[in-house]
C-alpha cells in the first residue's frame, strides 16, 4: 500500500485534527464501541500530519476489507 504524505502541517491544523479524532472517540464510545489499536495508531498518525484523511480513510476501510 503506498503511503500519501501529507506536507508539513501548521499547529492549528494539528490541533484541528487532535480535536476531530478526540470527537469521533467520543462519539464512538457514546455508542458502547471501542477503536482498535491499528485505527488508534492511524488516527494518530493522521493528526501528527503523517497523511491526509484521504489515506486514513483508505486505511480504515482496508482494514474491514471494504477497500
Amino acid at each position: 500500500m503506498s503511503v500519501k504524505i501529507a506536507s508539513t502541517i501548521s499547529a492549528p491544523e494539528r490541533e484541528l485534527r487532535e480535536r476531530v479524532v478526540a470527537d469521533a472517540a467520543h462519539s464512538s464510545a457514546m455508542e458502547g464501541l471501542t477503536a482498535g489499536a491499528e485505527y488508534r495508531a492511524d488516527a494518530a498518525a493522521y493528526a501528527a500530519g503523517e497523511f491526509d484523511v484521504d489515506e486514513l480513510g483508505r486505511r480504515t476501510r482496508a482494514r474491514w476489507g471494504l477497500a
